[in-house]
């Protein structure tokens, strides 16, 4: 039997990070279920009096969600701006359903580009559903083959559990991904699902693409051979791999990652500072007294309470004192150390500004930031129009290269165009030195013009307009002064 569900080292090795992160984005919550994240003081001692009182050391400890703050600040930056996107008619459907569960194809790569930020990996398959034949039809009519399309499909890092690379004519090539997928079982009733382990093994046998799926049942796999539009098999995977550095098979360092960690040593620390507050801040009362233990208990048989409604008998000779422990500050300028470290590594949005502090040097202190960011972005576009032309060799009999648009918005930052930038613009454009598409492009990113405004939308709405003066429309050109008659 094969063994279908192995995962590989580097997944292994990996996983930790990717959790950490995750559960650090998702918040108090998801990281107070783990106790491996704030140590026991004493974890020899398993009596239920220790345990329930890490218990409450728990609940006291403040995880401030530095992580999760900063990947929405970070996904908010890349959308920002809508996608540059042009697609051919007969894949248009993708635009507002991607995966075929109603999800856009924003709404994909936001999930990818946030993937990309906790663990630094991903994935996308185009997958074609295989059509239910009724009993005794043998190929697919006209209106089937009308309803069936093809999807992208978007993988998490943790479910790529095993994947190979093979140098085929020289070329390193993916020969196999394996994805771990679950599937809810419907119980009898249809009130209750059971989860089950899927495993879709991707391979690329003889140069031809094929799809195997194993589960308890099915140890041995079913297999499909897809093909497209033409009926040829695939020469490659349509799995496409997007990470934080490049879009190969390797796994890539999680950008959060070291946000997370300290993160997580921050909440330590406001668990130390929370534990010791809430021993030393309360009042403890000290007395002494010449009456024995025996007459001192007749006496107070309740104990002794502190307060103005009671008194105490302490005998001849006895006096009271309150203490209270004064305010230790180590473990709070820890957490100081924490949250600055935290700025440093990226968590910009929890900084209070000092000072005047101009655009340009905003962009200089998180240069190294926006890079990776824009890296991100650039790699889950790259992988996003791999897997728009594999949907159109799917749909299409050829894919159309040109008519196929994707990018993802890289401009982080408002970039001002003064009105002298713009008339430079124009002047290279007049001399020939870039392009009008150039020209609108650059404008575009400069927020001039909206960036879901195409060139053939201007063009439409400029033919009905009068030729502006010096134009390429306009019959009186520059420096040709209008032509006077003698009468």
């Amino acid at each position: 039997m094969p063994n279908y569900s192995a995962i590989r080292q580097e997944y292994s090795d990996a996983l930790p990070g990717w959790q950490l992160v995750k559960r650090c984005v998702a918040g108090p919550r998801e990281v107070r279920k783990y106790n491996e994240y704030l140590p026991m003081p004493d974890p020899l001692n398993q009596s239920p009096e220790n345990i329930a009182r890490y218990e409450q050391l728990k609940k006291r400890a403040m995880f401030l969600n530095v992580t999760g703050r900063t990947r929405t600040g970070l996904l908010g930056a890349v959308f920002r701006k809508t996608a540059e996107i042009k697609l051919p008619p007969a894949i248009d459907y993708l635009l507002e359903n991607v995966s075929g569960d109603g999800s856009s194809l924003e709404q994909l790569c936001k999930e990818a580009t946030g993937e990309c930020l906790d663990t630094g990996r991903g994935g996308l398959l185009v997958d074609f559903p295989k059509v239910k034949l009724p009993e005794g039809q043998t190929s697919l009519t006209v209106a089937q083959a009308a309803n069936a399309r093809a999807y992208v499909h978007f993988y998490p890092a943790e479910s790529i559990v095993n994947w190979r690379e093979d140098v085929i004519d020289g070329v390193r090539r993916l020969t196999l991904v394996v994805l771990h997928e679950k599937i809810n079982e419907a119980t009898a009733d249809g009130f209750e699902f059971t989860a089950k382990d899927q495993y879709r093994a991707l391979m690329l046998i003889d140069g031809n693409y094929v799809q195997r799926v194993y589960t308890e049942d099915t140890p041995d796999g079913v297999e499909t051979n897809p093909t497209d539009k033409t009926g040829k098999s695939f020469d490659h995977i349509p799995f496409h791999f997007f990470g934080s550095q490049n879009n190969d098979a390797s796994i890539d360092k999680a950008p959060l990652e070291d946000l997370a960690e300290v993160n997580i040593l921050h909440y330590g620390n406001s668990a130390t500072v929370e534990e010791a507050g809430f021993i030393s801040s309360q009042p403890t009362l000290f007395i002494t007294t010449d009456i024995q233990p025996d007459e001192f208990i007749k006496l107070n048989p309740n104990g002794m309470h502190i307060g103005s409604r009671r008194g105490h008998n302490l005998g001849k000779q006895g006096s009271a004192v309150m203490l209270q422990a004064k305010e230790t500050q180590l473990a709070r300028e820890l957490m100081k150390d924490k949250q600055e470290q935290m700025l440093m590594i990226g968590a910009r949005i929890v900084q209070q500004g000092g000072g005047a502090e101009t655009a340009e040097a905003v962009r200089i202190r998180y240069s190294s930031d926006n890079s990776v960011l824009g890296t991100i972005a650039g790699n889950v576009s790259e992988a996003v129009r791999l897997s728009l032309f594999d949907a159109q060799r799917f749909m299409m009999d050829a894919i159309d290269e040109t008519g196929t648009v994707f990018w993802l918005n890289q401009e982080f930052f408002d970039q001002v165009m003064d009105a002298q930038s713009i008339l430079a613009q124009m002047q290279l454009w007049q001399q020939g030195i870039i392009a009008k598409k150039d020209l609108r492009t650059n404008l575009r990113q400069a927020g001039v013009l909206e960036s879901d405004r195409t060139d053939d939308d201007i063009d439409d709405d400029r033919e009905g307009e009068a030729p502006v003066p010096g134009s390429e429309d306009d019959p009186l050109k520059p420096n040709e002064p209008p032509e006077v008659k003698d009468e």
